[in-house]
């Protein structure tokens, strides 16, 4: 009777650290999609590079993977922009293309969409195991009075293991 009892009490601790291993992947896979969507407008003015409003977390692991980073938006602009990222609080880096042309239409509305995708890669400033904030930056390459409104923004950033 002895050894039935101990038998049964392995199957249920084994049970249960395979659920509680479950449980904790489960718990990392969510945490490492980063993503942001805001319909409300946003508008950046001055010559680049400053910290926007959009950021996103994303958990790296022990061993570091690239991050694609993808930023949708319609926006209007009184001149050209650039548009980067910010990774943990450094420097805007331009991680692939960023560039973002006048658009001011006489009706106001909002006709410009742009859609850019970014690679993160192991080794590139900033990035570090565990938790990583993705910062969206840019500004005008006018001047001073260089203003950019962006709305409909969604800011996906995710491991590529």
């Amino acid at each position: 009777m002895n050894t039935f009892s101990f038998i049964n009490k392995q199957r249920i601790r084994l049970l249960a650290a395979l659920i509680f291993t479950a449980m904790a992947c489960g718990s990392a896979m969510a945490a490492n999609k980063g993503i942001l969507r805001s319909t409300a407008d946003g508008t950046y003015t001055g010559p680049c590079c400053s910290r926007w409003d959009e950021s996103v977390t994303v958990d790296e692991p022990r061993n570091l993977v690239p991050i694609v980073v993808t930023w949708s938006t319609d926006y209007q602009s009184n001149a050209p922009f650039i548009v980067g990222l910010s990774l943990n609080g450094g420097p805007c880096v331009m991680y692939g293309s960023g560039s973002l042309t006048a658009q001011n239409p006489d009706d106001g509305m909002y006709l410009a969409p742009a859609t850019f995708q970014w690679v993160i890669l192991p080794g590139d400033y900033g990035l570090r195991s565990g938790r990583n904030v993705i910062t969206l930056c840019g500004g005008g390459v006018m001047g001073d009075t260089d203003t950019i409104t962006v709305w409909g923004n969604t800011l996906f950033a995710h491991l590529e293991r």
